[in-house]
């Protein structure tokens, strides 16, 4: 299988799954913010602008990315115990 074609089946595959999650009606970047604060423990924005997959976006991409998510109640933020400016990003449950 050519390198192209398996591209292309990760992506109908990974399609699949996000439309099955109910999240197909997401941007690519609000999918990838979900999965990145999904996959760490402390999330934050700084967090996801210092991650060299997201080096493609801008600041304020990102920042309404996770208001999309916060908004449609699929995220929450709570204020860190550890820096009181900062507020960690995680998924919601249920």
């Amino acid at each position: 299988m050519s390198a192209l074609r398996k591209l292309f089946e990760l992506r109908r595959s990974l399609d699949a799954y996000e439309t099955e999650m109910g999240f197909d009606q997401l941007s690519e970047v609000e999918k990838s913010v979900l999965a990145f604060i999904a996959s760490k423990k402390d999330a934050n924005i700084t967090a996801i602008t210092k991650d060299s997959y997201f080096a493609k976006f801008s600041l304020s991409t990102i920042k309404r990315a996770v208001g999309v998510l916060l908004a449609e109640n699929i995220i929450e933020a709570k204020q860190s115990n550890n820096d009181k400016r900062s507020m960690i990003l995680t998924v919601r449950h249920g």
